[in-house]
């Protein structure tokens, strides 16, 4: 079932995954319009289906540079919402797509917490000799950063 699959996506060298029940759709890289004082690593917004979503650069924020806009960067989608909620749509800029991944094809490392980690970094899985980590896509963005930032948001004429 979706609620079981990853999306794996690069950053860099390293590889990453979500989970793919959050993502509504994976576009190619559009053109972004700015948005007025943004929260750290959240570099525009765009159109989609009428509704204004903010574009958050996965690579600066997970301490890479800043995404390359290569042929291969997608943005991926993602609903921060509950199912039942009115959708929170944010668009999660990555360099490469992969492929999609069951959570039972990889083996999950149990690792000794580190305080000092990020709260959007998940569990780390192992799948064909690759570390992959998990990203909580609910803790990229504060709710109140995420809602101060929609209320900014006009569409300029």
């Amino acid at each position: 079932s979706m609620a079981d699959l990853l999306l794996l996506f690069r950053v860099g060298q390293k590889r990453y995954a979500l989970e793919a029940i959050s993502v509504v759709e994976v576009i190619p890289r559009v053109n972004l319009s700015p948005i007025h004082q943004p929260p750290p690593h959240v570099v525009g917004q765009f159109n989609y289906q009428g509704q204004l979503v903010p574009v958050l650069d996965l690579s600066q924020c997970l301490g890479q540079q800043a995404s390359r806009a290569v042929l291969s960067t997608r943005i991926v989608l993602v609903n921060l919402a509950k199912p039942s909620s009115e959708k929170k749509l944010l668009g999660l800029m990555v360099e490469q797509v992969t492929d999609t991944l069951r959570q039972d094809q990889a083996t999950p490392i149990t690792a000794s917490v580190s305080l000092s980690r990020p709260a959007y970094l998940g569990q780390k899985l192992v799948y064909d000799q690759d570390i992959i980590q998990c990203l909580c896509i609910n803790q990229l963005l504060s709710t109140d950063a995420y809602n101060h930032m929609l209320t900014s948001l006009t569409i300029n004429p």
